[in-house]
């Protein structure tokens, strides 16, 4: 959860997805924990009025607003368009001069975060010397900042047949492929890469990445792994492979790896290139470069003493008070962190990452009143943000407010079809409220729309099995998937459901034998409260009575709550 501020000009754009806090910034929903945060200035200040009409040859960019840049910056952006300016007055110069002039322009707006002013200055270059990889390597970043995946995706591919062994341009292309929903595209490049860099940690994640994309959860497992084992701290591998070993229906390990959250992007690959525009806007900004920096690395002291002296020479920015927080929250002082949010609060009250995050921790504290507060801030500031909207959905749901939940759900939905997790909060909500007929619907069309997704097959069964209505149970069509299910996964809730569907088919000596099993592995996996619960159902099934209770009331299905991540033990 990290943001570049528009006034120090360090908005690093195109790393936007979602987080826990921290441990949940990608929610069940897909997700994401650090998450890099841009400020609204960012985008909009590409698209304002010229500072200045373009000099004798119309065919030069005009210069953007830059006076929300720190002054020393906007002095190096003049200097630099006035060589262009001269450069193209001056009939002697070369092409490459032209180009490393327009491409020395381009390079610094987009270090400073100008992607969208950037990419006429780095076209004209590519055009000028389009032998130069850097030129349409430059401009694929500005597209990909500026969310224009697409042009991002040609760009890198022209950089690509300029130097077709650059690892960094494969990876970028791969993650870019996969944002486009072309992950067959993305494994091709990502094996190219990982076979010129096998220690790429960014190539084998986006690689596994591209796996789990197309149904391949075994070879997302194999890649994963392979990443972790080069960086064990890479909290975002862990993330990723905890969802491909759910995808394998291994639910331990994955439960062991998705107690680690963090944003995809905050795995990137060893790039010369990009690693050279932090210098092109050295100033008081260089102390949010550094601060964000050090957040990637986890070293939350460097991050901390960077980003309180930024916050010192921008007192009115709330997204460095943002950045602070999260690095306050992640060292593991919650107070002060506390204090960094509602800063960025009072001084961006309609920033909604900061409302967002801030309600992040109120939910992580057990504070779900201040947290729906906060989510509902967010959701009122961006109604796209789909994150807020699932985190809000999960803490009313929490709370008992499902009613008011399901829409929620419905909106992550709609901006994120795959958003799995929604999907299943949603069902929940159906079960919560007895719309059982509804329920049965939506969680039969789940199992096809998430052919890979457990969850939804085994839920499908439970309500099949047990709903108190008689129009919905099919004990028949139950335990052909419960016994489907345990071909590749065996754990107490699925033995449970087993014994449903056997007892609503009559079969109650079976469905006391897989009860008992049920019981036997709780007791074994340390969840002696389970086994004691189903001491009851059991004692239905000896008096022959099916079960009319897919789950209990107090069943944690109904109550989400993203795990927390102890950041000061880490």
């Amino acid at each position: 959860m990290t943001a570049r501020t528009p006034d120090v000009s360090a908005c690093v754009a195109g790393r936007r997805r979602r987080s826990s806090f921290v441990s949940f910034i990608v929610s069940f929903v897909a997700g994401t924990s650090l998450v890099i945060f841009v400020s609204p200035g960012c985008r909009s200040r590409n698209d304002a009025a010229p500072q200045q009409s373009a000099p004798t040859r119309s065919s030069i960019p005009a210069l953007p607003n830059v006076s929300a840049l720190a002054p020393e910056i906007q002095q190096q952006i003049r200097n630099d368009y006035s060589t262009v300016v001269a450069i193209e007055k001056d009939s002697s110069r070369s092409p490459s001069d032209r180009a490393d002039a327009y491409g020395s322009m381009g390079r610094r707006l987009l270090a400073v975060d100008y992607p969208d002013a950037a990419q006429p200055f780095l076209e004209k270059a590519q055009s000028l010397m389009p032998s130069d990889m850097r030129w349409p390597y430059y401009l694929g970043h500005a597209y990909r900042r500026g969310q224009d995946r697409a042009k991002a995706a040609t760009a890198f591919e022209q950089a690509l047949k300029l130097k077709p062994d650059d690892v960094p341009s494969l990876v970028w292309l791969g993650e870019t492929y996969l944002a486009l929903g072309r992950a067959a595209d993305a494994d091709g490049t990502l094996s190219k890469a990982v076979a010129l860099d096998p220690r790429s940690v960014a190539a084998w994640f986006q690689r596994g990445r591209a796996a789990e994309a197309l149904g391949e959860h075994q070879k997302a497992v194999d890649y994963l792994t392979t990443a972790l084992k080069i960086d064990p701290k890479a909290d975002a591998v862990h993330y990723q492979l905890g969802l491909a070993y759910r995808g394998v229906g291994n639910l331990t390990q994955a439960a062991a790896h998705l107690r680690y959250r963090a944003d995809a992007e905050s795995v990137t690959p060893v790039d010369p290139l990009m690693a050279a525009l932090p210098a092109l806007s050295e100033s008081s900004s260089s102390y949010v470069v550094r601060g964000v920096d050090a957040m990637e690395r986890r070293d939350w002291k460097t991050a901390i003493a960077n980003l309180r002296t930024a916050s010192q020479l921008a007192p009115g920015d709330g997204t460095i008070q943002l950045n602070l927080g999260t690095s306050l929250y992640l060292a593991g002082d919650r107070e002060d962190a506390r204090r960094a949010f509602a800063a960025a609060i009072q001084l961006a009250p309609r920033l909604p990452k900061a409302q967002y995050t801030f309600g992040l921790l109120e939910e992580d504290d057990g504070h779900d009143a201040a947290a729906i507060e906060r989510f509902t801030a967010a959701v009122t500031a961006d109604p796209n943000y789909a994150e807020a909207h699932a985190s809000l959905g999960d803490a009313l749901r929490r709370t008992g407010r499902v009613e008011e939940a399901l829409p929620h759900y419905a909106r992550v939905l709609a901006i994120d079809p795959g958003a799995s997790q929604a999907r299943f909060g949603y069902a929940m909500g159906l079960v919560r409220l007895g719309r059982w007929a509804d329920a049965r619907e939506w969680l039969a069309e789940s199992v096809k729309t998430y052919p890979g997704q457990l969850g939804f097959p085994h839920a499908l069964a439970r309500v099949l099995a047990a709903a108190p209505d008689d129009s919905v149970r099919n004990g028949r069509e139950a335990l052909r998937i419960a016994q489907q299910l345990l071909q590749t996964q065996r754990s107490p809730a699925l033995l449970e459901t087993t014994a449903m569907a056997q007892a609503e088919l009559g079969r109650y000596d079976e469905a006391i034998a897989a009860e008992r099993q049920a019981m036997t592995l709780a007791q074994t996996a340390g969840q002696p409260a389970l086994a004691d619960r189903m001491r009851e159902t059991l004692a239905r099934y000896q008096q022959r009575q099916p079960s009319r209770v897919p789950w209990p009331p107090d069943d944690p299905v109904f109550f989400p709550r993203p795990q927390a991540d102890a950041p000061a033990a880490r």
